[in-house]
């Protein structure tokens, strides 16, 4: 995902018309530099270069402020549709890998407090996940606690990503793990004493998610590997 683009902040004379796209670009600066908390209209009067009186003249709250910049954050995560013909499976990790790519720009994203605007739009995300993965009311437990699982691992996966530098960062681990003293850590290395090699759930992110969504979420019709490569191959690059 790329990053907001910093707004001007450039005065000449007298106080510049700023419109409402430049206030909502200016919003989603502030949060991925600050943090979703950051957001106030003195912060951004100062990512807009006015005075933050003249602000008031644009925007009546903040927190109308916030809910556009969400809104438009919103727009890059595609969630997953009952009417869209591709396969639910495919969908939804399609929908974790835009969250992650969001969260590694906004890492308090996946964490919003309860009640704020960003928890409440992780709300209609799990909403829209059920309606389009349950399949009856006594799946709807089911997929709640399965989504906030795998939000919670891609969170973490977005966060070493952040911090290593690395698209994939368990190459890291696979690295760090082939130094370790293999009489203590012996159960690490039998898989690679038996099949040569780690296993695509594990080297991979999005066989990971395919794997796991398998165990919490078994009812979604599985895709084919092909398309899980393709997509690992995007999170690669």
């Amino acid at each position: 995902m790329n990053a907001s683009k910093k707004p001007s902040t450039k005065i000449a004379g007298r106080p510049k018309k700023v419109t409402h796209q430049q206030i909502i670009d200016a919003a989603l600066f502030t949060m991925e530099q600050e943090g979703f908390k950051s957001l106030s209209l003195r912060a951004l009067a100062r990512q807009l270069g006015i005075n933050h009186a003249t602000l008031y003249n644009y925007v009546d709250n903040i927190e109308a402020v916030e809910r556009d910049a969400l809104s438009a954050l919103m727009k890059r995560i595609p969630v997953p549709d009952k009417n869209n013909p591709q396969p639910l499976r495919q969908q939804l990790i399609e929908h974790l890998l835009a969250v992650r790519k969001t969260q590694i720009v906004y890492p308090k994203f996946c964490h919003a407090p309860a009640g704020t605007s960003a928890w409440k739009i992780h709300m209609r995300c799990l909403v829209r996940v059920q309606q389009a993965c349950c399949e009856n009311d006594e799946q709807l437990e089911d997929v709640a606690i399965a989504y906030n699982a795998l939000i919670g691992l891609i969170a973490t996966n977005a966060e070493r990503t952040r911090t290593t530098g690395r698209t994939v960062p368990i190459q890291a681990d696979i690295e760090a793990i082939a130094a370790l003293p293999r009489d203590e850590f012996e159960p690490l290395f039998r898989p690679l004493v038996q099949n040569g090699k780690y296993s695509l759930r594990i080297s991979s992110f999005v066989h990971r998610l395919d794997y796991l969504i398998s165990c919490l979420i078994p009812h979604l019709p599985p895709i084919d590997d092909e398309l899980l490569i393709s997509m690992q191959a995007l999170v690669s690059e």
